[in-house]
């Protein structure tokens, strides 16, 4: 049965990025979208009478030691297969399975195993039928709307660092009935087995080959803060005392010997009462910096897979309404992300080659979760307000007479 499931949109306005002050007036409206859909997780369709297979997985242990994983070393996989031993369906017809990621994870395969043509004495070469996989992140797939895709029937399909939560998969068969060498083909349906892949690192490694370091950062409360900001620290780094910042050339991915395009993961949550909240990340050297920087949340962050990055002071996420890049040089980078997520968030520095030794230069870092960016500039005063769940905190600045911006760090009023 379709059910009608309300959903509350919150709509900011600004009318003008520069001048965000508040004053005696303010203006708001509240809107209700309602989006169809089943009562049971598990079906979906017009008429919520098609199955949604709940994939079944099971750890097939780790290949350190003499064994290995699909050809890479000491890496742990999460085998996924469908239910039954062979899923059946005609020409033109999708099935959608789901599964569940719990842990980060390196690469996804989709692939069918032991494809055949039905009715067994068919005319027809299975070689030419399209087997069509249609992935997606969070909601259901379509051939007009997924996050991947591929014709399983030429090869898997790999998705490479998948973001932790709930994936659906649709596969599609198309060309059963076709005319083969001047006969047409009486195959009425293909059957084949789906098996689903998932490669892990061991703790502390991640990257391909899981030759890179990856940390997951501790959460440092802050004193005296309400309501909740705080920050994150490697499990007993090297902390510089008071200013809650860390030293990061001992912690880099093969820093003793330079490496070559290195790669270097900080993994932090961020609980749920805690989204809304802006994310600052300051990196600070004595000498000019070879580092590219990628954040991403769920999943690892790559070149081609991020959802806010930092190159240079010309090349970052700097059109996004919801990353702000500071005064940034050679020597420091200072930006925010604002508002973001629950979850995991994956902070990914990329140390470039460089002729020079990293143990030369000192590099300190820091990583905090902050209600107001730049505590409002000294000002404003720093406002909160909840979401219809109530479990939401967004806060904002609410700048004196004289500033403006998101900051209240632009002086719109000359003392002259």
């Amino acid at each position: 049965m379709l059910a009608f499931v309300p959903i509350h949109l919150i709509v900011v306005l600004h009318y003008c990025y520069v001048l965000q002050i508040v004053r005696n007036r303010a203006y708001s409206f509240t809107a209700n979208i309602s989006v169809e859909g089943c009562t049971t997780s598990t079906m979906q369709g017009q008429y919520c009478n098609q199955t949604i297979e709940l994939l079944s997985c099971s750890r097939s242990g780790n290949s350190s030691g003499n064994g290995s994983v699909s050809g890479f070393f000491n890496q742990s996989m999460v085998l996924c297969r469908n239910n039954f031993e062979t899923s059946c369906h005609g020409d033109g017809e999708m099935k959608i399975f789901s599964l569940e990621i719990l842990r980060i994870t390196e690469s996804l395969t989709i692939s069918v195993q032991n494809l055949r043509l039905r009715p067994l004495d068919s005319i027809g070469n299975s070689s030419r039928i399209y087997l069509m996989c249609f992935a997606r992140y969070g909601a259901m797939p379509l051939a007009t709307l997924h996050d991947y895709s591929g014709d399983l029937n030429q090869s898997p399909l790999v998705i490479r660092f998948p973001k932790v939560g709930q994936w659906y998969i649709s596969i599609l068969a198309l060309h059963l009935a076709k005319e083969i060498g001047g006969a047409l083909s009486n195959v009425s349906k293909v059957c084949y087995s789906l098996e689903v892949q998932e490669l892990e690192c061991p703790l502390g490694k991640a990257g391909p080959n899981c030759s890179s370091e990856r940390y997951m950062l501790q959460t440092v409360l802050r004193k005296y803060s309400t309501p909740f900001e705080s920050y994150y620290l490697p499990d007993g780094g090297d902390v510089i005392s008071d200013a809650l910042n860390f030293h990061l050339e001992p912690l880099l991915s093969n820093y003793s010997v330079g490496g070559l395009d290195t790669w270097t993961y900080f993994l932090l949550d961020v609980p749920r009462g805690a989204a809304g909240g802006n994310l600052h990340v300051r990196l600070m050297s004595d000498r000019k910096m070879n580092y590219e920087i990628y954040a991403r949340n769920g999943g690892l962050p790559s070149l081609i897979n991020w959802d806010y990055y930092y190159v240079n002071k010309t090349s970052s996420s700097g059109d996004s309404v919801f990353f702000v890049l500071y005064n940034s040089s050679d020597e420091k980078v200072d930006f925010y992300i604002l508002y973001v997520k629950e979850g995991i968030w994956n902070i990914a520095l990329r140390h470039l080659n460089s002729t020079g030794d990293i143990s030369d230069g000192q590099t300190t870092m820091s990583i905090s979760l902050e209600r107001c960016p730049k505590r409002c500039s000294y000002h404003g005063a720093c406002k909160s307000a909840l979401d219809t769940s109530g479990l939401t905190l967004y806060s904002f600045c609410a700048c004196d007479r004289n500033h403006g911006g998101f900051d209240c760090s632009i002086e719109i009023v000359s003392h002259q």
